[in-house]
């Protein structure tokens, strides 16, 4: 989340007057989503401070990204029900894809306190149209917007290219994202000893932060039992300059998640010219089509996942195709300035229907 502020930030600062309230969480992962005091507090703060600003800076347009929880949309609650009180015209962006998910399954108190809260929203914007249905129930289709995911590109200077020597070592397959169950970072683990009887020799990039002691005992256990100590790296979370390197380096990139929206991972493998293995989730069948940029498998299917893995790895000119039909997918549909410039046409649109 910190990153699509930033890049909606930058995109909207040049033609607007934007007042920024950052309320980012920068504990950790382990305090997200927590009912504690230290949450409770910083949530308070936040609410105070959002009504300062709404008195005092008088927005005409109130953007709030919203989530998929209970706890947190409640916490969405003390920016949306006050710009809805003062009649401020409201924009929400959904960062995910299991909002409307969230929605049916609450609670009918729960679903009330969402619609009162969104309900008089200007607009909605979702990442692809494999989400427009998200809010169902809540705001009517005509005020949804799609606009997708774009980053800026780390690789404008240069598309990495392996070198000949690095041809004749181990191909390396890269992880990037969460080390969270439903992130499938288990699931790439259970495949690996598949993908070696077929492949041979691999090296498993696992880049992130743990979210839980226990899938970090989970996947020791799976890397001791199969004799994978020589095979997976675990790097922990990694800065720009770390990312870039890794991406750099890799053959493939590889996630077979079970919870997505549309994301950045795959844009930033894209970029970089990598094949892409993922899951068809969300908005990710959208950006990386089964048999062009990458392969698609259902979500838990270990065996499609080594299978296609194996595919990958066993056929470098499939590999450089795939990548090269990522980095020109990238270009066309997915840079830092596609994005902005959908933001800025939302954004005019109901800037025009302020005045």
């Amino acid at each position: 989340m910190t990153l699509a502020i930033e890049l909606t930030l930058a995109a909207l600062n040049d033609d607007l007057s934007v007042v920024h309230l950052d309320t980012a969480d920068r504990r950790g992962l382990s305090n997200i989503g927590r009912f504690e005091f230290g949450n409770l507090l910083l949530a308070a703060k936040h609410g105070l401070t959002f009504l300062w600003l709404l008195l005092t800076k008088r927005p005409r347009i109130v953007y709030v990204p919203v989530s998929q929880a209970w706890l947190p949309f409640l916490r969405d609650c003390l920016f949306l029900v006050p710009a809805r009180l003062f009649r401020r015209r409201v924009v929400i962006h959904l960062h995910g894809g299991s909002f409307g998910r969230f929605y049916r399954q609450s609670s009918p108190l729960m679903r009330w306190i969402i619609r009162f809260a969104l309900g008089k929203a200007r607009c909605a914007i979702v990442l692809g149209k494999n989400v427009v249905d998200a809010f169902d129930g809540v705001l009517p289709r005509e005020m949804i917007r799609i606009v997708p995911n774009g980053i800026p590109d780390a690789f404008a200077d240069r598309a990495p290219e392996r070198s000949k020597g690095a041809e004749m070592q181990a191909p390396v397959l890269l992880y990037l994202s969460t080390l969270v169950a439903e992130k499938g970072f288990l699931d790439l683990l259970m495949a690996l000893p598949k993908v070696r009887k077929r492949a041979g020799n691999v090296r498993t990039v696992v880049a992130g932060e743990w979210c839980s002691e226990r899938d970090r005992e989970t996947a020791l256990q799976l890397i001791e039992r199969a004799g994978l100590e020589n095979v997976v790296e675990f790097t922990g979370p990694v800065g720009p300059e770390r990312k870039r390197e890794l991406l750099a380096n890799a053959d493939a990139l590889v996630l077979p998640t079970y919870n997505e929206g549309h994301p950045y991972v795959i844009l930033e493998a894209m970029s970089a010219g990598l094949p892409i293995i993922s899951t068809n989730v969300a908005c990710i069948p959208e950006t990386v089509r089964d048999g062009v940029e990458g392969f698609l498998i259902d979500s838990g299917d270990i065996d499609a996942l080594a299978d296609r893995i194996g595919q990958l790895l066993t056929n470098g000119s499939l590999r450089k195709e795939m990548g090269k039909n990522s980095r020109r997918r990238f270009l066309e549909q997915y840079t830092y300035e596609k994005f902005a410039e959908r933001m800025e046409s939302v954004f005019e649109e109901v800037i025009v229907g302020t005045r």
